[in-house]
């Protein structure tokens, strides 16, 4: 089967399935025969189209965008705006359950001996809420419960009992549990493993977690970008041969994981419930996409930035998701997480977007050999009588001297200014001062997470910060 064929199965798999729903009459889903009927007759639509309608589904209407009723929704980590909650189906977290199963299959593929895996497994997964008439949660915290009998002998912390607990707890009680146990395998956001590897040596004033996890072997990470947090973590886990795994998951389903040990990139899923289109970008923002600027899978070309569309088990249909992505090939399709559609700095002309921002940074430290985590930049304009400047928060693991930050500050600038043209012209015309870059701490972000109620297991720290106090709160802990 050709990579068309195997999207159009998908395609016409949710077609057939929704044809008696309330959108499959409206947009004749009996009379689509190819992709691009379906291309030219369904609209895009993003989050602010279908609102309404999920207040709908919450309501007990059932039928609208996928057979039956629905009393599950997965909320949003809320990095680009407030938690958005998206309808969970039963075909949905069948279709995560086998993403999981080919994670699991590719792994043992390349490390054929399943007893390196067995001791104690620790997972670090969302919390759910029970309402009145239906749950609401982050999806990590529903597959969590689904983990198959088989499994349980293995976790350290029941996930039953950890989908209940504040944030704060979870990671107090996995800690607590699990400094003097044979662990194996941790599933977590990067940014909470980084936590829990500094409680752990803070707690037993250990130099790595080799000399408390011996035998730990894999480390499955999803929600923030693994590359930001692998080199610390590595130098945290000591003489360890411990493997990661990175997945691209969201609120909206399970897109792709690392299937090669060695490689950063990661393998597309094309069979599994998910049909995609593609936007190039960059766009001015979600609602300037159109039906004439989707492509389908088959017709991406490798390196170019795109907006990524998804029609899913869930009732979702050419739904705009936020993250951009480049494939590092095409067939079969491989992919990189670059950054998100909405996250442009622009409160001076300068036009950044948050992956232009994230490849200068890296060229930036990397030439100087210095390294970093996440970061996150904002405008600011202190004083009526200056002129505005970006000012970058970084995440260090080892403190950096004043003159190497103003070093640091001045590489980016030069790249930036040779990549992104409205940066230049700003810069060139003294209409944006100088960089200033501060550093941070894991704790810091933490901290943060806490004050903005985004404490979550996908909580993160978005890479454009816009609120005042935001901006002051690193600010005064930096």
């Amino acid at each position: 089967m050709t990579l068309r064929d195997w999207q159009e199965e998908q395609l016409f798999i949710l077609i057939r399935e929704a044809t008696n729903t309330e959108f499959g009459k409206k947009y004749r889903f009996p009379d689509l025969q190819r992709y691009e009927d379906f291309a030219e007759t369904v609209p895009v639509s993003s989050y602010d189209d279908i609102a309404n309608h999920i207040q709908q589904l919450k309501e007990g209407v059932s039928d609208l965008f996928w057979p039956g009723s629905i009393n599950q929704f997965t909320v949003s980590a809320g990095t680009s705006g407030e938690g958005k909650h998206l309808p969970l189906t039963t075909k949905r977290l069948e279709a995560d359950q086998r993403f999981m199963h080919k994670i699991v299959w590719s792994y043992l593929k390349q490390r054929p001996n399943i007893f390196r895996l067995w001791g104690k497994h620790i997972s670090l997964p969302g919390t759910l809420n029970n309402k009145s008439d239906f749950e609401i949660g982050e999806i990590s915290a529903f597959t969590a419960r689904r983990v198959p009998w088989w499994l349980s002998p293995f976790q350290l912390v029941s996930t039953e009992k950890l989908i209940h607990l504040p944030f704060s707890q979870k990671v107090d009680r996995i800690v607590e549990k699990a400094i003097n146990k044979d662990i194996r395998v941790i599933t977590a956001v990067p940014s909470w493993l980084l936590t829990i590897f500094q409680r752990v040596l803070e707690q037993t004033k250990a130099d790595t977690i080799a000399e408390i996890w011996p035998k730990l072997r894999l480390l499955v990470c999803g929600g923030v970008k693994l590359a930001n947090y692998r080199p610390h973590l590595t130098k945290l886990l000591g003489n360890s041969d411990a493997d990661f795994i990175e997945t691209y998951g969201a609120s909206e389903g399970y897109f792709a994981y690392s299937d090669a040990l060695q490689k950063d990139d990661m393998k597309l899923v094309i069979d599994n419930g998910v049909f995609y289109e593609f936007v190039p970008h960059p766009l001015p923002d979600l609602d300037s996409l159109s039906i004439q600027q989707a492509i389908p899978l088959w017709d991406v070309e490798p390196d170019i930035p795109y907006a990524m569309l998804v029609s899913t088990n869930a009732g979702l249909w050419r739904y705009a998701m936020n993250d951009i992505v480049t494939f590092t090939q095409t067939n079969p399709p491989r992919i990189k997480v670059v950054g998100r559609v909405n996250d442009m700095l622009d409160d001076y002309g300068e036009a950044l977007y948050s992956y232009e921002a994230a490849s200068a940074l890296r060229q930036a430290t990397q030439s100087l050999n210095i390294e970093i985590g996440t970061f996150t930049i904002a405008a600011q304009l202190e004083k009526k009588e200056t002129i505005p400047h970006h000012i970058w928060f970084i995440q260090t693991y080892d403190s950096l001297h004043t003159d190497t930050l103003r070093r640091l500050a001045a590489k980016v600038d030069e790249i930036l200014g040779r990549e992104n043209r409205h940066y230049q012209i700003r810069r060139e015309s003294n209409a944006l001062g100088m960089p200033k870059i501060r550093t941070i701490s894991q704790q810091q972000i933490n901290n943060w997470l806490e004050v903005r109620h985004k404490q979550k297991a996908q909580g993160k720290l978005p890479h454009i910060l816009r609120e005042e106090e935001d901006i002051n709160f690193f600010t005064a802990h930096s």
